[in-house]
């Protein structure tokens, strides 16, 4: 346990350095945080997150009756893996087609701010916001951990339900590349829409941008909890809220939605590489 104790306090040094030089650097300022408001209203969100669970509570099984009218087994990781890669892809586009059906003002300003044109810099301001996030959120995931192993003499927490998948398809290569893709660009690109272009741009025009990036990263994390995670899912809503807060302020600082969802697919990417060679260590939530 004193081991496992200094690696966490050695990685909280190091998050405490990169955060510290990123503050001198400028990083946080919220200067660029303009007055960005546009005519979205709460159907407008609320629409968005209706498609999400239509797909999931009428799609997905419906999917899974195709899959065993074909007479395949649905415990087949083979098969779980199509089903979740399809699942994603119908969400996509149910997504894509209301998101292009919106008024176009909505659709223009939700994707990218007025003064926002450049995407490469999008992209560089989300691998620089993945340097600065990464160690604290791997930080406050591990010290959760050790808490929690600590005052309630959990041996062995149970992984996060999309490592634990991830981690059944590692002998197949087209099944890991069906999860890869999942994690690494539909859920990135799915989970920005509705959280970060629908959900934070709406609390934006009535409570500010602080304010929504904070209620955002709130519905954000909880949206990731799992009855089957246990108390896993304390270190994982808790790291998760770090995570978002770093999405909802990567939208605001760059008023792109590109930028937090290259963030976040960066943030996947790495730890699903992690996961692969490392064996997830240090642990870090997807």
């Amino acid at each position: 346990m004193m081991l496992d104790l200094i690696g966490v306090l050695a990685i909280g040094l190091i998050a405490a350095f990169v955060l510290s030089y990123a503050a001198k650097r400028g990083f946080f300022s919220t200067s660029s945080f303009q007055t960005w408001l546009f005519p979205i209203r709460w159907y407008h969100a609320a629409i968005a997150f209706a498609a999400y669970f239509i797909v999931i509570l009428f799609g997905l099984p419906l999917l899974a009756l195709f899959f065993k009218n074909q007479g395949n087994s649905l415990s087949s990781i083979g098969n779980a893996s199509w089903l979740n890669f399809l699942t994603s892809c119908m969400i996509a586009l149910c997504l894509g087609i209301y998101v292009l059906c919106l008024p176009k003002g909505i659709f223009k300003n939700l994707w990218r701010r007025s003064d926002s044109n450049s995407y490469s810099q999008d992209f560089r301001f989300a691998m620089i916001a993945w340097l600065v996030s990464f160690p604290l959120v791997i930080f406050i995931n591990q010290l959760a951990d050790y808490l929690l192993h600590t005052l309630f003499q959990v041996p062995i927490l149970p992984d996060q339900l999309a490592v634990r998948f991830l981690k059944m398809t590692f002998q197949t290569p087209l099944y890991l590349f069906l999860t890869v893709i999942t994690i690494v660009i539909a859920a990135p690109l799915i989970e920005e829409t509705m959280f970060r272009g629908f959900l934070q741009s709406f609390i934006r025009q009535h409570l500010g941008p602080k304010s929504a990036i904070c209620i955002t990263s709130f519905c954000f994390s909880f949206f990731h909890y799992s009855p089957e995670q246990g108390l896993a899912n304390i270190s994982i809503i808790i790291s998760l809220f770090i995570l978002s807060c770093f999405l909802g302020f990567t939208y605001e600082r760059r008023g792109s939605l590109a930028a937090p969802i290259a963030l976040h697919g960066f943030f996947n990417a790495i730890n699903v590489l992690n996961l692969y060679f490392l064996g997830g260590f240090p642990k870090g939530p997807l």
